[in-house]
């Protein structure tokens, strides 16, 4: 997924700490997930990018590699 490259940044935790409680209750299944949960509802609920079945439930969207090429027109 080379085309990402230059749309990955990095967020400092303090970003997304205020939601942690919120995201650890909406991924009990793998409660290590939950940074990613908490900087999904602290964008706006943005979609998760995973092949990873834990987020599935957790309500947020969730995409695979594959949908977002699709979505993307790749």
């Amino acid at each position: 997924m080379a085309f990402l490259d230059a749309q990955v940044i990095y967020v400092p935790a303090t970003e997304y700490r205020a939601h942690e409680e919120e995201a650890r209750q909406r991924i009990p299944r793998d409660p290590n997930d939950w940074p990613l949960v908490a900087l999904a509802l602290q964008l706006g609920q943005v979609p998760i990018l995973t092949l990873d079945g834990d987020f599935l439930g957790c309500g947020l969207p969730t995409w695979t590699p594959e949908t977002l090429r699709l979505y993307l027109g790749l």
